[in-house]
């Protein structure tokens, strides 16, 4: 049985808590006799600083074994904690997880393949399908949804040609609609693209902070602000 606890509503959250599981008949009886504990985090790649991710049908598995390798336990409880740590990993580093990586995954830790799935697909932070280039969360949740995101969204399908959970033609941009929130309604309504929250939006800003990711400029925030540092970009 699965238990969690989210800073808020979970399908629709951007941030994952720590999950825990209750014992399951299907994994390994071997798995408690597995390596020793966490030696080290993966580096991060320098190519990815921005929250640009590489693209492409298929994931290089022998890769995810690479990234899995980081990730070593002493018993089974420990394992079923790493899951996410190491889920995260690879959906950072690729952009989503396909279900071979998922079951690679199953595999290193001792579980079930649909165990795995299933985490992919209650977390919003993870993709199961291939991403963009760039990623934008886009908030309508309330405060966002007063302040115009619906407007936000149709500027989206009108003029990039992309809708929620889609991708642009050119694989640039990927787009996924948040019903919850990001936690910034002050500046509502807001999207995150790549590592830049940008509020205050409107349909030019949005052009904006697309072209000058795609254009490979740096961030929005540095392109417009190179002074402000913070966890918001655009005050």
């Amino acid at each position: 049985m699965i238990s969690s606890r989210c800073t808020s509503s979970c399908k629709g959250s951007t941030v994952i808590s720590r999950i825990s599981f209750g014992p399951d008949p299907h994994v390994r009886n071997d798995v408690e006799q597995s390596s020793p504990s966490v030696v080290g985090q993966i580096a991060s790649d320098p190519a990815l600083e921005n929250g640009a991710h590489p693209t492409g049908d298929a994931i290089d598995l022998a890769e995810v074994r690479q990234i899995l390798a980081q990730f070593h336990y002493r018993d089974f409880q420990e394992a079923q904690e790493l899951i996410l740590s190491a889920l995260q990993e690879i959906n950072e580093h690729y952009g989503w997880v396909s279900l071979p990586a998922a079951e690679v995954v199953a595999a290193h830790f001792g579980t079930t393949a649909s165990r795995i799935y299933g985490l992919l697909t209650f977390y919003a932070d993870f993709r199961t399908e291939p991403r963009g280039k760039h990623f934008m969360l886009l908030c309508h949740g309330m405060a966002c949804y007063v302040m115009g995101s619906q407007r936000l969204i149709q500027h989206l399908e009108d003029d990039w040609g992309v809708a929620d959970a889609g991708t642009t033609a050119d694989g640039e941009l990927t787009v996924q609609v948040v019903n919850g929130c990001l936690g910034v309604c002050d500046r509502a309504p807001i999207c995150k693209l790549d590592a830049d929250y940008i509020g205050d939006l409107t349909a030019e800003k949005l052009n904006d902070a697309i072209r000058t990711a795609i254009a490979g400029g740096g961030s929005w925030r540095d392109a417009h602000h190179p002074v402000v540092t913070g966890s918001f970009h655009d005050r």
